[in-house]
């Protein structure tokens, strides 16, 4: 007897999507990682395989290029957003899931990710100006004579960090919702019968069988913190304040060395560096999520 996935009908579905992933991903992928072999010669461009771009960038890769730093940079602010981006989505979603009322969740998840509708780039101009010097936030303090108490986290990695949790927030709330959803209300009903207060049930039920969706909300996050290079330039500075030192993102570099040369071997070769830490970012958030759910099954 013939099921449904073995209708032929699903490969005439699948094909439009097969199609779309080759043309606009897998094909400027392969090309993107082919061109980091190429080579320059009076100013031209020309096609090879060697592997002198990646000579060059590794023999200086701490020093004098100081790659090794914005790329130890990037994981850093990518890691640490992450955490904070999880936890407060997680917070939301958790509110949406057990405070709101059944008819009106989707309502509040609804305008959750409304942010999410608006353009990226005109969201981190908003916050520069929330967060310049000159800004809405210190224009009040000093209405209410609180100038001493002034915030000054523009162009420093902090205000990296507020562009992307934004930016994440909207994406990661609806991952842990999604999560939190599929936990079983029967369990936390027989957890609180059973004598739990509310934080024994959280601690002890909803936290653990949420894991996975956590680990997989971290991982999206450290990704796309580690590739994003606009809340780095506009929020950042381009080499913005850490505690590492005053130093860009990895993705920064990249965008730097672009605009001001004509070697795109060599940056399609700094590009393939962070897609490889990018995959091996997503292979640990994949263990690390497959470990969760066996522990939860």
């Amino acid at each position: 007897m013939r099921t449904p996935n073995d209708s032929p009908l699903k490969i005439w579905f699948l094909t439009p999507l097969a199609v779309w992933l080759t043309v606009l991903f897998l094909l400027p992928l392969i090309f993107l990682l082919w061109m980091g072999f190429w080579r320059v010669e009076n100013f031209q461009t020309i096609p090879d395989f060697s592997l002198n771009n990646y000579m060059e960038i590794f023999s200086s890769f701490f020093s004098k290029s100081r790659y090794g730093l914005a790329l130890i940079q990037s994981l850093w602010v990518a890691i640490t957003t992450a955490f904070f981006a999880t936890i407060l989505s997680y917070i939301v979603a958790l509110s949406i899931a057990f405070a709101v009322p059944d008819r009106w969740q989707r309502l509040a998840l609804l305008f959750a990710i409304a942010p999410f509708w608006s353009s990226y780039v005109l969201r981190l101009y908003s916050w520069q100006t929330i967060l310049s010097r000159n800004g809405v936030i210190n224009s009040v303090l000093k209405q209410f004579g609180l100038a001493d108490y002034r915030i000054d986290v523009i162009y420093t990695q902090i205000a990296t960090r507020i562009g992307l949790i934004h930016y994440l927030a909207p994406i990661l709330i609806v991952i842990l919702y999604v999560s939190i959803l599929a936990i079983d209300r029967v369990l936390i009903e027989a957890a609180r019968e059973l004598g739990c207060t509310r934080w024994q049930a959280f601690t002890r039920v909803i936290l653990p069988l949420s894991r996975f969706g956590l680990m997989t909300a971290a991982s999206f996050a450290v990704i796309v913190s580690l590739g994003d290079a606009l809340s780095g330039n506009l929020l950042g500075g381009g080499a913005g304040t850490s505690i590492i030192g005053k130093l860009p993102t990895y993705a920064s570099m990249i965008m730097s060395d672009y605009s001001s040369s004509t070697n795109l071997p060599r940056t399609s070769a700094l590009a393939t560096i962070l897609i490889v830490v990018m995959v091996l970012a997503l292979a640990a958030g994949f263990v690390a999520a497959d470990r969760a759910r066996q522990r939860t099954s």
